[in-house]
């Protein structure tokens, strides 16, 4: 599946013919962007959508390739793990990727890499001398959201006997202040211990 945005695709030929440390800033905005879902992650297929993505990043010449840094944010849609509510939360994350060409931008012949370019650490440069964004936004606001996402600090949860909201007010269970750490010890009688003056011979 191309899961390609156009917003996050810039033209960089340019700046290929520049000299080394040659620079671009770059501003970064798509109304939504999904970051999980089946086509994405058959693991995971929890779809997780985010909305009003824009982010600010600088790009350098480097030697023959191109850095992009910089940062994003955007607005995703998550599930409480407290009360299981759908919210947005705000996210940010940053950016520090590299991109090495397929042509060479003044032959058009293709690039050969080298041996220890040859990883999943870099991103190429397609054959229209593009950087294409979509995949390093992606990944950075995914790794930047919280591992129990909460709609608000203080949420109460849900009921653990009939499944009520406990942020939408309580429920008419019976409170049950037992502990069950202490059920064991709740059977035991003083008949059952040995009586003495507790001196140890």
């Amino acid at each position: 599946m191309d899961t390609a945005h156009i917003d996050l695709t810039f033209n960089v030929a340019q700046l290929l013919k520049e000299s080394v440390g040659s620079t671009r800033k770059l501003h970064l905005h798509t109304p939504g962007l999904v970051l999980s879902d089946e086509t994405i992650d058959p693991d995971d297929p929890t779809p997780i959508q985010a909305h009003n993505v824009q982010g600010d990043v600088r790009v350098t010449r480097v030697s023959r390739d191109l850095l992009v840094q910089g940062d994003v944010s955007a607005d995703v849609d998550l599930e409480c793990s407290r009360c299981l509510e759908e919210f947005s939360l705000p996210v940010s994350g940053k950016l520090e990727e590299r991109y090495l060409p397929t042509l060479d931008v003044e032959t058009g012949r293709p690039v050969q890499k080298a041996e220890l370019e040859e990883d999943d650490t870099t991103f190429e440069i397609n054959s229209s001398h593009e950087i294409e964004l979509t995949e390093p936004v992606r990944q950075a606001l995914l790794v930047a959201l919280p591992m129990r996402p909460l709609c608000r600090e203080d949420c109460a949860g849900l009921c653990p006997t009939c499944g009520k909201n406990l942020n939408n007010g309580a429920c008419d269970c019976e409170p049950d202040t037992a502990d069950d750490r202490w059920a064991a010890l709740q059977v035991l009688k003083l008949d059952d211990f040995p009586s003495g003056d507790g001196s140890l011979n």
